[in-house]
């Protein structure tokens, strides 16, 4: 590595940890202004009205935000970057450390190729935070303003669960630290949605590798009646009830947990969202190939985000930096905008890969015509 690149890669790595430090610490700073109350309320709580001692409300917001940071670098991962490479950008014409390099006969292009390659390696972070490190802290990241010390699991009614074999699945209670149903009930159907059995259970519990059933786990029940609605009952006869039988179902209490937190699954790694896709009901499956499509996408738009940027700040001018810098804001803003937008109507108004793909498809030919107008 030369030693312009290494000089370049020192001032761009420094703007990028300020340029994240600055984001993520405004981020949690307005958020603890608007929640903290919560945090005192919940602290109060936790210690019967009267907790110990400025320091136990101090670890106990550190410790969240110190996991909800890793949401935030997710959410901010795209702008960091292209700030990095403006505060850099900046600096080296402010010294007149670019007209030095056009001088000596450098390309301006060669001035951009260690901020590419450094943001390609900031992209690889995401990677890393999005499939090792938030699905290992989810308990974590679950946990709301109020529930600073751990994530608490309350016991809920399940209404009308869809499962894929287009079964619907009914409780009155479910407690997930138990992982066991009360007062069940199972309306099975056919491909028309038409009921055609029913399978009703005082109670059912969940066991791992139990039986050869098509899934690693089951549900045994107890007190449970079986009833055929195709067939004729005489109304003065009543099924007999079962002491136990096991019934196997995609419906765990893995997904449970998915469905009772909705955001949940944003902070699954893509092999468990595969694998929970695999099982889901149609009416599901849109929402997580979204979420499949745009997290590839995501990297390539964040990527084309500092292409369609960066020939702003490399200028020959140092006095057109300010301006140009502006209209780096407006241009980007729009195509973060235009993201945002097309990545809400994935799922819903247009198909999953279509709404994933199309800012891939609209900015790729934008960062083409910006580079090429780079005057070198």
């Amino acid at each position: 590595m030369r030693l312009i690149d290494r000089y370049i890669v020192r001032n761009f790595l420094f703007n990028y940890l300020l340029a994240f430090t600055v984001v993520v610490g405004l981020y949690i700073l307005l958020d603890l202004i608007v929640n903290f109350d919560q945090f005192t309320h919940a602290q109060a709580a936790a210690h019967a009205g009267n907790w110990s001692s400025f320091t136990d409300l101090v670890g106990a917001i550190s410790s969240f935000y110190m996991f909800r940071t890793l949401l935030i670098f997710q959410q901010v991962c795209g702008i960091i970057p292209l700030l990095a490479a403006g505060f850099t950008m900046f600096r080296m014409t402010r010294n007149r450390e670019l007209t030095a390099l056009l001088a000596s006969g450098i390309s301006l292009y060669r001035v951009a190729v260690p901020i590419i390659i450094c943001a390609i390696g900031f992209n690889m972070l995401v990677v890393l935070d999005q499939e090792v490190l938030m699905p290992d802290n989810i308990n974590k990241l679950l946990r709301t303003h109020s529930e600073v010390d751990a994530a608490t699991l309350h016991p809920q009614p399940i209404y009308f669960i869809p499962e894929s074999d287009n079964s619907l699945v009914l409780a009155s209670r479910y407690n997930p630290a138990t992982e066991t149903l009360t007062h069940v009930r199972i309306i099975q159907r056919n491909k028309a949605g038409l009921p055609i059995s029913r399978i009703i259970a005082r109670r059912a519990v969940w066991k791992n590798n139990i039986g050869e059933g098509p899934h690693p786990g089951g549900w045994l029940m107890t007190d449970v009646t079986q009833i055929n609605d195709l067939k004729s009952l005489d109304p003065h006869e009543t099924p007999q009830p079962e002491h136990q039988m096991i019934y196997y179902t995609p419906l765990n209490p893995h997904q449970l947990k998915l469905i009772f937190a909705k955001k949940t699954v944003d902070y699954l790694s893509t092999a468990q969202i595969d694998r929970l896709m695999m099982d889901s009901p149609p009416s599901t499956r849109d929402a997580l190939e979204k979420i499949m499509y745009t997290r590839f996408t995501q990297l390539i738009i964040n990527l084309l985000m500092l292409l369609i940027g960066i020939p702003f700040l490399l200028t020959r001018e140092p006095t057109a930096l300010i301006k140009n810098m502006l209209a780096c804001t407006m241009v980007t803003g729009i195509c973060f905008i235009t993201t945002f937008v097309l990545f809400q109507l994935a799922g819903t108004a247009v198909s999953p890969i279509v709404g994933a793909w199309l800012p891939v498809l609209l900015f790729t030919p934008l960062a083409v015509v910006m580079l090429e107008g780079i005057k070198t």
